[in-house]
């Protein structure tokens, strides 16, 4: 018990420091220094673990796919390419609902600092057109940009759940997760979207020569994929084609100094200190005891669905990024000795409703970049996703167990 208590205060932390102006990866490592101290595991015990994530292969490249990624996303940010894309996908689209759509889905593939600010603009003026109010554009803008955290293996959640249970197949619980995103667009379009009439409407150029363009132009995004299926090379080696790419299309001024300057060292602290945190979890004999009974009491699908809900949404919710709460639950889940298809399936579970939590956290920094952007308060928004929180947690629920219903 003492071990849960210590958690649980160790996590209450985070919006504290966040709000003292503290950085969220110096928080998580602050978390990390305090469980291991006051659960008892000691310094040395922490000393270890870190070492022990260092030689790891998996959390090794976890880290290193992360630190490649934020230097391929800032270089298409700066070069102009995410630009160069959403101009192609407005030549060839002329329905302005699918492009609010699709540009923050685009956006979002690429972990660029700030990219909620770089789909906002488009969202707030497409909106305007359409008579969509502000807090239903806010809506929009967030609820598109996120797909892609289901659907590309090189993003760092799914990095994660990678190096948490290596034993799982990446591509397996996207697929599980396809039937989630499929819902997600259907609401998101239903709820804020339809019925809005498509504005005034533009010429469409679908020339060959367009559409090659767009497939050159989306190869960066897209190239590191084929590679990595192809060769069963780490992503963050397939992510080097990639860059070689990016600088064929860019005008190559300062492409060196460039790609050195666009590392995000706070991202790469983030991610290994959850690494870290993650695996001194593992070794909380006590608290890991107390939830794994819970759950092996829990009979029924739906029982235990409702206590990974609760612990999911709370620790995405108090700290604004899912792979805390991944931290927490996959060693849970590493636990229950499930087959294959269950495992992958409650793995999609777990980064669902981990995503929940996360999504309308306060401390979620694309949502406060969205509504500074589209001057709405955070009360504004969350009156807007009343009806689709409800339908996003159902659905989160019936994909699931349809999914367990037929393949577990």
């Amino acid at each position: 018990m003492t071990q849960l208590l210590v958690t649980l205060a160790s996590f209450g932390l985070i919006p504290i420091m966040i709000r003292k102006g503290f950085k969220l990866s110096h928080s998580i490592l602050a978390v990390t220094l305090s469980i291991s101290i006051f659960s008892g595991l000691g310094i040395l015990r922490l000393g270890e673990t870190f070492m022990g994530v260092i030689l790891d292969q998996y959390s090794r490249d976890t880290i290193l796919t992360v630190a490649v990624i934020g230097i391929l996303g800032n270089l298409l940010k700066q070069y102009g390419i995410l630009q160069r894309i959403v101009d192609s996908l407005l030549g060839l689209i002329t329905s302005k609902k699918v492009i609010m759509m699709i540009i923050p889905s685009m956006i979002g593939i690429m972990s660029v600092p700030g990219g909620a600010v770089l789909s906002a603009p488009f969202i707030n003026s497409i909106g305007d057109e359409l008579d969509i109010i502000p807090a239903r554009r806010a809506a929009i803008n967030l609820i598109y940009r996120h797909i892609a955290m289901f659907l590309f293996p090189f993003v760092s959640v799914l990095m994660f759940v990678k190096a948490a249970i290596p034993q799982l197949n990446v591509y397996k619980v996207i697929g599980f997760g396809l039937p989630f995103i499929a819902g997600t667009v259907i609401i998101g379009y239903t709820l804020f979207m339809r019925g809005k009439g498509n504005g005034e409407k533009r010429e469409r150029d679908l020339s060959l020569r367009k559409l090659l363009d767009l497939v050159l132009i989306t190869s960066p995004i897209y190239m590191s994929v084929v590679i990595n299926l192809i060769t069963g090379l780490p992503f963050f080696v397939s992510m080097i084609g990639s860059i070689i790419i990016v600088y064929f299309l860019s005008d190559k001024k300062d492409f060196l100094y460039k790609s050195f300057n666009s590392i995000n060292y706070n991202t790469i602290i983030l991610v290994t200190a959850i690494l870290v945190l993650k695996d001194i979890i593992l070794q909380m004999d006590q608290m890991l005891g107390i939830i794994n009974d819970l759950l092996m009491r829990s009979q029924g699908d739906i029982r235990i669905m409702l206590i990974f809900t609760l612990v999911s949404f709370f620790f995405g919710y108090i700290t604004g990024y899912p792979t805390s709460a991944l931290a927490v639950t996959l060693p849970l889940l590493s636990m229950m000795g499930l087959g294959s298809n269950a495992l992958h399936i409650y793995t999609f579970f777990l980064l669902a409703v981990s995503f929940v939590g996360y999504f309308y956290s306060p401390l979620h920094l694309c949502q406060a970049l969205t509504l500074n952007e589209m001057k709405v308060s955070t009360g504004e928004l969350y009156k807007e996703y009343g009806p689709y929180f409800a339908l996003q947690l159902l659905l989160v629920f019936a994909t699931t167990l349809t999914l367990m219903a037929i393949f577990a």
